[in-house]
Formats: C-alpha cells, sequence, structure tokens
C-alpha cells in the first residue's frame, strides 16, 4: 500500500515538473467587434496558436511576438490560447461587445496561466500565421514585426490596460504602477502663449512600450484610432474644391490624437506642402508654432476625388479663454491656404 501511495505520488511530482504550471494568471478577456483591430504583443515569439472559433481570427508572422486579432459579426464568446517560445501559456476569452475601449495589450509573462517546459536542445519550428476560411474575415491582415522582441520586465509591472477619463473610445497600453508625467503650464506675458510643459516624477524601473518606444507606441495608437467614426462635427474650412476636417482629438498620456481629413473633390490632383499648428493670444502680433511629437498617414499628393486621413500627435495643450489654435494646411497652388480654428471648448473637452 505504501509503494503504490509512493507510485501514485512519484507520478504527480514527475507530472508537475514536467508541466511546470502556475497558477498566477487569470485568462484575460477580450472586447473586441468586427470594426476593431486589437493588437497583442508578447515578451516572446508566438510559438503555437489554439485557434478560436471562425467567427475570430488570430494573425501573426513567424518568429514575431506580434499578432492582430479581428472578429466578423457576431454574438458568441469564444478562447484564444497562445503558446510562446518559452514556454509560457497565455489564455484569452473573446468577448464581442460593442464598447471597446482596450485596442493593444502589452503581455508579461505574469499573464500566463502557465508554463510548458521547453528543452533547451530541441530545435522548435514556430507556428505559421493563424488563417480562416470565413469570407467575413479577409486575407491580407498579417502584420509585419517591425518592434523587437520586448524582455522580459520587473515582477512589479503588470500590463494591464486603461482608459483615461475622458470617455472617448482609445487604445490604451498604459502599465499598472506606472506613474504617468503631470502636466502643468509654463504662463508666459499676455501676449505670449501657454505652453505645456511635462513634470516627469515615474520611477526608472518602471517601463512599458510608452517609455521605451514611444514612436512604436503613437504608430500603435494611430492606426488603430485613424479611420474612427467623427465625434467633431461642423469644424472644416473649404477653400475652393479642397476641404480640411476637423474629425476628431483623441487624448492619451500627455498627448493629444488630431484626427485630420484632407478632402478634394475635383478631377484635378494638388500637391500640399504641410500641416501647421499655432496659438496665437487675442491682441498679440506673435504666435507659437507647436511642432508635432508624430506624424501618421499624411502624404503630399492629393489626387483626383481623393481624401488623405493624417493623424497628429501633439503634446497635451490647454487654451486660455484668450488664446486660439490655429491648423494652416499650405501649399494649394503656391499661396494659397487652409486657416482652421477649433473652438477653444472643442480643444479643451
Amino acid at each position: 500500500m505504501i509503494i503504490k501511495n509512493l507510485k501514485h505520488l512519484f507520478f504527480l511530482l514527475l507530472l508537475s515538473i514536467q508541466i511546470g504550471y502556475a497558477h498566477s494568471g487569470e485568462p484575460i478577456t477580450i472586447a473586441l467587434n468586427e470594426s476593431n483591430i486589437i493588437t497583442l504583443i508578447f515578451p516572446a515569439p508566438i510559438l503555437n496558436v489554439v485557434e478560436p472559433s471562425s467567427d475570430y481570427m488570430f494573425s501573426h508572422e513567424q518568429q514575431s511576438n506580434m499578432g492582430v486579432l479581428k472578429a466578423s459579426k457576431t454574438k458568441h464568446l469564444s478562447n484564444l490560447t497562445i503558446t510562446t517560445n518559452d514556454g509560457y501559456i497565455y489564455s484569452f476569452v473573446l468577448d464581442p461587445s460593442n464598447d471597446v475601449t482596450n485596442f493593444v495589450y502589452v503581455l508579461t509573462v505574469s499573464n500566463a496561466v502557465g508554463r510548458i517546459n521547453v528543452s533547451p536542445n530541441t530545435t522548435v519550428k514556430p507556428a505559421p500565421s493563424v488563417q480562416t476560411t470565413d469570407p467575413k474575415l479577409k486575407a491580407g491582415n498579417t502584420i509585419q514585426n517591425t518592434s523587437p522582441a520586448i524582455s522580459e520586465p520587473a515582477p512589479s509591472v503588470k500590463p494591464v490596460l486603461t482608459t483615461n477619463s475622458t470617455g472617448a473610445t482609445q487604445p490604451t497600453s498604459q502599465l499598472a504602477s506606472v506613474t504617468t508625467p503631470a502636466v502643468t503650464e509654463n504662463t508666459r506675458p499676455e501676449d505670449h502663449s501657454t505652453i505645456p510643459v511635462a513634470i516627469e516624477n515615474q520611477p526608472v524601473h518602471d517601463i512599458d512600450l510608452y517609455t521605451s518606444e514611444p514612436q512604436t507606441y503613437y504608430s500603435i495608437f494611430c492606426e488603430n484610432i485613424h479611420i474612427e467614426k467623427p465625434t467633431i462635427k461642423n469644424v472644416s474650412r473649404k477653400v475652393g474644391v479642397i476641404e480640411l476636417k476637423l474629425n476628431d482629438i483623441t487624448l492619451d498620456k500627455n498627448e493629444m490624437y488630431f484626427s485630420l481629413q484632407i478632402i478634394n473633390g475635383s478631377a484635378k490632383a494638388y500637391t500640399i506642402k504641410d500641416l501647421k499648428f499655432f496659438i496665437k493670444s487675442k491682441g498679440a502680433k506673435k504666435e507659437f508654432k507647436i511642432e508635432p511629437l508624430y506624424v501618421y498617414n499624411f502624404r503630399n499628393d492629393l489626387g483626383v476625388n481623393s481624401e488623405v486621413n493624417a493623424v497628429y500627435v501633439l503634446k497635451n495643450i490647454r487654451l486660455s479663454e484668450k488664446q486660439q489654435l490655429f491648423i494652416v494646411l499650405e501649399g494649394l497652388d503656391h499661396e494659397r491656404f487652409i486657416l482652421l480654428t477649433p473652438p477653444n471648448d472643442v480643444v479643451n473637452r
């Protein structure tokens, strides 16, 4: 009897060593719908994918630590399980929802539900991108891995995606326990502008994509919001056949994302030079130019009956009653330009 019990104990011990299962992580619920693309970034390259139902599609490049998740129109839950080449297992519950606030998930090993021991002498061929036969999910959704693999961060950093207090639908990959910089105002004399100044109070050990690779973070953020439905109406200006529209201002961390649309409604192609941002105080002769931190999807060639949907990332600003923001589109037939003046309550919302 004792020998039999010892055999059972030895078997359970051997099984636990081989599987190396850990209960530290829980399945992550992802809200998504057919209008959104969800980006998942893992700390190691993706090794194996247990596919969800045909209503969903997860795709990735071989030896990539990043993949994208899409859904067709459905009301059914599903699950997705992904194993990375370091043996960690990540589990997701896919929840169809119209209320999507998180678009980018930056994961660490603390999110894993378990681990399979991978022998260092074993060569494992990475799994190819997952495909689907659902006609609603077209091919071409596989992304290139343009960012380096993310190393395992300190255990105190927990990748929790949050949304800010504005209530706008927007992606955020802010990590828990990361203290974001506060913003204060540097007030100039009466005829000058108020320019925000960031006060850094972020601990050195708290590192995420936003702090380590801000350009990559801006790019992912812009990609997710640039085709969203406009939330700002009647803020536009038209000169001839060219129209400049402000469709949205999205706030995230210490940045403002200006979604702008340039429309050419004619049978003639135009060349546009640039979009510029200025702040000027009422009654002052001097204005202050605001340099963008990042520009997404802007192009100079405006083709026949075409449009450009660009996103400009600026440092967070807040206008006083005596200040005005100017957005200038330059380069319409040499000297012509379009001047857009969004109301202060739109900028400060």
